[in-house]
């Protein structure tokens, strides 16, 4: 790795680090970790994926993917939460074109520290994207906003929200992403806290009634349906970090069982557990999957970087849609082999295991879905057409 690249790892590492003595605190008692977000924006992290020229760290999609697997070895709950705020800020740099707006945002968010939050997903839509059923109308020389979104991830402390919407009366039907600042009148947040994994990032309901914005407020608009540059963009820094993510949940289970195993010397036996060959198997399972894993979303992105213009239409998209689909489904697995080698110690809250199996699992319902997920894969991979009907 450049330098660079191991001065950006080595202060994801050095946040973990600090994190990991304060995630099961947070997973029990139901808390966000505020003071988790305040080290980041002290470090620069929050501003990881913004130019140096705006006061960002320049992470390029590799250098994010590589951070975020390293911090989520920390706490889980603080990493998906700020990949909220960070994927979105990359797929923007990534597309922007110099528009005087674009960079007072980027300084906003890097010299001025403020923090971007989802109103992304939604009862109606569950996971997947593209359709929303929160809607935008126009009125005169404003917007106004109307609907629910779930998983709000890092609400306590987001400055500005990103509310994705369906533009009403438009033609062709056109989704439109509004960036509005917390404190706009017809903003209520619910608290759920209801989550099984996952549970310090706060992703509580966000309920969007009669909020009145000016049109400047929509930061981007996009047709429904065909899969565009935008859409790749997007779901390229959003699946590659969260397949990142969740495969550190997994490494840190991965090091936990291996210690575990280590020290672990039941009576009847001459040495420790990691000489049990069902020890070692599982653990080399857990290995072999989590190696697939980086090796292809690494990978992945790798080629996203070199060529992106490679990436165009439903093969684009499948493209940088398999990383997460792959990763989330392996970082279960292994965890689960993970489980099997610490055994009973592993429901005891005293130990991080137990939260590790629960975290984990949130992985594959991120967008896309696994049903939705192959669904693309297969029909990229048969030629078939997503827009094709009967669709089945």
């Amino acid at each position: 790795m450049s330098d660079r690249r191991n001065q950006l790892v080595a202060l994801a590492a050095a946040l973990a680090a600090d994190f990991a003595t304060r995630a099961g605190e947070h997973d029990r008692a139901n808390s966000f970790p505020v003071e988790n977000v305040d080290k980041m924006k002290a470090a620069g992290y929050t501003a990881l994926v913004i130019p140096e020229k705006y006061g960002g760290l320049s992470a390029d999609l590799e250098d994010f993917a590589l951070c975020q697997e390293q911090l989520a070895q920390g706490c889980a709950a603080t990493t998906i939460a700020i990949n909220m705020h960070l994927f979105g800020i990359g797929s923007m740099v990534e597309r922007a074109t110099g528009r005087p707006q674009d960079e007072l945002f980027f300084d906003a968010i890097a010299r001025g520290r403020q923090i971007l939050g989802g109103g992304i997903s939604e009862p109606e839509t569950g996971g997947d994207w593209g359709y929303f059923a929160t809607r935008a109308r126009r009125d005169g020389e404003t917007y106004v906003l109307n609907g629910r979104k779930t998983f709000t991830s890092l609400s306590p402390v987001i400055d500005l929200f990103m509310v994705m919407t369906t533009i009403e009366g438009s033609n062709p039907p056109a989704a439109g992403t509004f960036v509005v600042p917390r404190g706009t009148p017809g903003f209520e947040l619910v608290e759920t806290w209801d989550a099984m994994g996952m549970r310090a990032t706060a992703s509580h309901d966000l309920v969007i009634k009669d909020v009145r914005v000016p049109a400047i407020a929509m930061a981007e608009s996009r047709p429904i349906g065909p899969v565009n540059d935008q859409a790749i963009s997007l779901f390229a820094w959003f699946g590659i970090s969260v397949a990142a993510t969740y495969t550190g949940v997994a490494i840190a289970a991965l090091k936990f069982a291996k210690e575990f195993a280590g020290r672990l010397k039941p009576l009847t036996m001459p040495r420790t557990i990691k000489y049990l060959p069902g020890v070692q198997f599982a653990i080399a399972e857990a290995e072999a999957l989590i190696a697939q894993s980086r090796a292809l979303y690494l990978g992945v992105a790798r080629d996203y970087i070199g060529d992106r213009d490679s990436f165009k239409g439903e093969t684009g998209l499948a493209r940088v849609v398999m990383p997460k689909y792959v990763a989330t489904n392996n970082a279960i697995r292994a965890v689960d082999y993970c489980m099997e080698v610490v055994g009973a110690h592993g429901m005891l809250k005293k130990f991080p295991m137990e939260r590790y199996y629960r975290d984990v699992r949130a992985g594959p319902n991120h967008p896309l879905s696994n049903a939705r997920a192959r669904e693309l894969l297969g029909k990229a991979a048969l030629g078939v057409g997503l827009a094709e009907t009967p669709r089945w």
